[in-house]
Formats: structure tokens, sequence, C-alpha cells
């Protein structure tokens, strides 16, 4: 019993080709999808490498005798901390997806209360204006030259920290015993400014002022700790994968095999042997015959056959006609038709005597 045709013979189909080419375009524009929206999740972050992380400050940091804990919590558990601390949060979101600055950037109540208490918040990305200025500029700071990329600009007037002549760049923000430090460029220390020592200096310096422990926030980049992951119910393999592209890559080679199955011919279910033909011997006979004469040539035989057959039903039928005008004629045409020397003598003949025949057939009445 045959399981349908390998999977070479698939490709052999147009109809199959298109259907798995559909599928790989599909695959793979999901998975790019998936790719980059993981990538954009990862810029600021400090465990990647890609021009807009982090990577690079982080461990220039722990080199210098500063290192930066990782905070991979919610926000709102920042409250079982030791207070104070100072905490560094990178919005990894495109600046054109953000609302306007007078939202207070991606900080909840619980956060905004949680500095109140005396703790400091360095939010690198926040949301500013366009302005007239060029799109990467050097701006004098104490910590030496910044090289800055991105026209936005803040209006702030009160604690500035960097600022140009187009707007502030970077400011303070006073909230109960704490502070915020806004900053607007969320690229300021990324890995592409590796060879800017003043932009890894300058941020150092916003993180170190009240000399609290470092942490940046890498909950808001996706990543997790063991206890957050099982709080959220995400310890299974199965609810990772869920939450991940991997999932998707699943879920598709499923639908690509179930495809395959089906267009392949491979049944669900148990084979039906095709019904077998029903014998017709009258047909068979006839079918013989004609292939007989056909290749004997005897065209003249079928036409003696034929009015010998049909002759007894003509008679009748020629009696039916109203006219006696309209049976004459029809019966010369019968008499004209059935004359030796008008009888076929070829295949052609054959078939102008047939049609002459159908034509005297249907000048008749039908017989009672």
């Amino acid at each position: 019993m045959g399981l349908g045709p390998p999977l070479p013979m698939l490709f052999k189909s147009r109809r199959n080709l298109i259907i798995l080419l559909a599928i790989a375009v599909v695959a793979v524009g999901a998975l790019l999808w998936a790719g980059t929206g993981r990538a954009d999740h990862l810029q600021g972050s400090t465990y990647s490498t890609s021009p807009g992380g982090y990577g690079a400050w982080w461990q220039w940091m722990e080199q210098r005798g500063n290192p930066v804990e990782r905070w991979r919590k919610p926000g709102d558990e920042l409250t079982n901390l030791p207070t104070p601390v100072t905490l560094l949060r990178i919005d990894p979101r495109p600046i054109t997806n953000i609302a306007p600055y007078g939202d207070g950037g991606n900080v909840t109540p619980q956060e905004w209360e949680w500095v109140a208490r005396g703790n400091r918040l360095v939010y690198l990305g926040r949301w500013a204006e366009l302005t007239e200025a060029p799109f990467t500029q050097t701006v004098a700071s104490d910590q030496g030259p910044v090289r800055i990329q991105g026209r936005r600009r803040s209006p702030q007037k009160e604690g500035k920290i960097l600022a140009d002549e187009y707007g502030t760049l970077i400011w303070r923000q006073r909230q109960g015993r704490g502070e915020i430090i806004w900053v607007v460029p969320p690229f300021l220390a990324a890995n592409a400014f590796q060879d800017d020592p003043g932009n890894f200096a300058l941020l150092q310096s916003l993180l170190t002022e009240g000399n609290n422990p470092l942490w940046v926030d890498e909950y808001l980049h996706g990543y997790k700790d063991t206890e957050t992951l099982q709080k959220e119910g995400l310890a299974s393999v199965w609810a990772y994968l869920q939450n991940t592209p991997l999932m998707l890559i699943f879920l598709q080679s499923l639908v690509a095999v179930i495809l395959l199955v089906i267009f392949g011919n491979r049944r669900f279910g148990q084979p039906q042997a095709p019904p077998s033909p029903t014998s017709n011997n009258n047909q068979a006979y006839i079918h013989a015959l004609a292939q007989v004469l056909e290749k004997g040539d005897r065209p003249q035989f079928v036409v003696q056959q034929l009015l010998q057959a049909e002759s007894p039903s003509l008679q009748r039928r020629l009696g039916n006609l109203p006219k006696a005008k309209e049976s004459e004629a029809t019966a010369a045409l019968l008499t004209n038709l059935s004359q030796p020397d008008k009888l076929p003598k070829n295949e052609s003949d054959l078939r102008v005597w047939l049609k002459q025949w159908q034509q005297l057939q249907a000048q008749l009445p039908p017989s009672s």
C-alpha cells in the first residue's frame, strides 16, 4: 500500500510549488518581523552588543570601580531595595512612539513615589521637540566634549545640566527627597560612542552623584529573574516558547507539515479501493465491430446494414406525412440514398452520406 508521492514529487506540481513558496515567504516575513521587534526591545540594554546597546559602557563602569547591578523585576518592587539607590532606565521605544514630555516619561505612579522617598532615577530617552539643531553636534561639558546625535531639545529652563543654543539636553527635576535626571538622547553612552570618552564619563557622573548603589533597569528590555518568571507563570519551557519567536517557528512548521501531508495525497484514514468498472457487453461488441469495419474499409457494408435495420420504421414514418407531395419528395430522397451507385466508397463519402441520412430523419414524423 503506497503512502502517496515522495517529497520531491511535490515540487513537480506547479500548484504545490506555489503553496510551498507562499509558506516560505510568510515564515521568513514573520521571523523577520519577530526578530526586528526583539532587536528594538534590546535597544539600551547592557546585555546588548549592538550599536544601540550599552554593553560596552556597563563593562567600562565595572573596570572603573563603579559596578552597576542589573534590575530584572517590575518597577513596583523597587520599594524592596534599601533607600537610597540610583536606577538607570534607558527607554527602548523609538522616540516617535513616546508621548510628549508632559506625561512624565515611562514612569508609573508607584515609581514616582519611590523616587520621592529619597531615591534617584536617571532616565534616558525623554521625549522632546524637534529643533533646527544639526543631527550630529559636539557639546562641551565638565567631563569633556560630548557627541550628541539627534535634533530634539527640550525648552526646560530649570535644573539644566547640559544644553546648547537649541535647547536643553539634560536637566534635573526634584521629587520629594529624591530626583529624576531627564536625558533626551537615548544613546548618550551606547556602544556606538565607545570612541567618545566624554559620553561615557558624563553618564557615569550622572549616576555617581550621592554615592548610592547603582542599578540599571533590564526588566524594561525583557530580562526577568527566576522569581519574576515564576510569579508571571513563565518558568515552564512551554510558556517560555509562547513568549519567544521559537513558538512562532513551531506553529509555522506544524502548518507546513499539515499542508504537505494534504497536498502530498497522504490520507488520514483507511485507503479506499477505486470502484471496479462495470462491463457493458453490447457497447463492447459495437465498439469492436466498428474497429473491424474501420480497418477493413467497408463503408458500403455499414450503409447496407443500416438501411436494412431502418427500412420498416422508415416506411411507417413516410406514411405518416400529412401531404402527398412531402411524402413523395422524402421517398425520392430515401431512394436516392439507397441507390448502389450512391453508396459511399470511403470514409469521407460515408460522412457525407450520414449527414444526408440525418437530414432525412429530421424531415420524417416520429414513428407511431
